[in-house]
């Protein structure tokens, strides 16, 4: 007999189908199928979600979860279920030396799905007392390409970090070793800036191409900032857009400024994609919480809904490799559903540098629902 969940009464999001309306969902054992009444009547659960939002699965693309692994590295199942996050990507927890640990450890075992960009580094980013050393001359070519042919699809990129304390004295030789790797195995690479001082940003992005990502980008450490000094975004941000590299805005701790946000967001730059940045001193605590709350953050600085679930729907999906399958409610769909509740409640969204945004309103996790089974109710949903 089919394992059946009816969703009915939500309020419908699902920006993969430009769908926002009241509706029901039906899913069959693992899929998303077209509603019928007949089997709707005979589901194992019925959850009325009036007054919720029904939404793809979330997907938080930029979170460390390599547990045991690395200072950092969290439970991915603790931290992504009951916040409603059925999927999400590692950005760059691990290089060489313990990505495969890490796919047979925590990927193959999670209740999740999950892939991971491989930084380029070999100790990749396991430690806070000390960086890695992003010098060109220790990256380990061979290691890179054969992980990536030893397992298609789990490393989705190539990770990198720079600016002061990672890179300091190298200039620009890390990013053009690193994409030249990357274009010669057909990776994509994912970047972090943060406090430039021997390149710019536009420098930088010079090098970035379409399926490229830049993330933590609404930071303004060390005066360098996505912002042109009229504090409208910069035209070489505009133009690497135009190219197809994509921004992430991982709104991590110390890696955002609410000030560049709101001057970003008014001049209509928001980001293709949504992370936490989650760490283990960060999940459930102060400016991150989780992925809900940080989309609330992008809700009270003026971003559409709509847009604001893409970013952690079908955008992250489809840089997975996996458009079609998650991120999206279409039937034939992996049943992976996220239910919320928007309570109207006053916020005051902080950063790490005394900027502080008022918002109205609170995203709320009520039900996660992966591969079509509840793996997580807020005990008072359907009391």
């Amino acid at each position: 007999m089919k394992y059946c969940v009816w969703i009915k009464n939500a309020r419908i999001v699902d920006p993969s189908r430009g769908i926002d309306g009241t509706g029901d969902i039906l899913t069959a054992d693992n899929k998303i199928v077209p509603f019928d009444s007949r089997t709707a009547e005979q589901a194992t659960d019925v959850l009325d979600a009036a007054g919720c939002l029904a939404v793809p699965g979330l997907i938080d693309f930029h979170a460390h979860l390599a547990r045991g692994m690395s200072d950092h590295g969290v439970h991915p199942d603790v931290m992504g279920l009951p916040n409603g996050i059925t999927a999400a990507v590692d950005a760059g927890s691990l290089g060489t030396a313990g990505v495969e640990a890490f796919i047979r450890n925590v990927v193959a075992s999670s209740e999740m799905t999950l892939r991971c960009y491989m930084h380029v580094a070999a100790i990749g980013v396991t430690t806070g007392v000390y960086q890695e050393n992003p010098d060109p001359a220790l990256y380990d070519r061979d290691s890179i390409r054969y992980l990536l042919e030893r397992f298609p699809g789990d490393i989705i990129g190539l990770k990198l970090r720079m600016g002061k304390t990672f890179s300091d004295g190298l200039g620009l030789a890390p990013l053009v070793a690193a994409k030249e790797i990357s274009r010669q195995l057909g990776q994509p690479l994912c970047l972090h800036l943060r406090e430039l001082t021997e390149f710019t940003y536009g420098e930088a992005l010079g090098h970035l191409g379409a399926g490229d990502v830049l993330c933590h980008f609404y930071q303004a450490l060390g005066g360098h900032s996505l912002l042109d000094p009229s504090g409208k975004v910069s035209p070489a941000f505009r133009e690497a857009r135009s190219r197809g590299v994509l921004f992430d805005s991982a709104v991590a701790m110390s890696n955002h400024d609410l000030t560049v946000m709101r001057k970003a967001f008014d001049d209509g730059f928001y980001p293709d994609l949504l992370g936490t940045d989650v760490v283990l001193k960060s999940v459930y605590r102060g400016r991150t919480f989780g992925l809900p709350y940080v989309m609330s953050k992008h809700l009270a600085l003026g971003m559409p809904l709509a847009g604001v679930i893409r970013a952690c729907t079908q955008t992250a999906a489809r840089l997975m490799g996996l458009e079609g399958k998650i991120g999206t409610l279409r039937p034939g769909a992996n049943a992976d559903i996220a239910i919320l509740k928007i309570r109207e409640k006053p916020m005051s969204f902080q950063d790490n540098y005394g900027n502080v945004v008022q918002g109205s309103e609170l995203l709320l996790p009520q039900v996660t629902i992966k591969n079509g089974r509840v793996v997580y109710k807020r005990i008072e949903f359907d009391l």
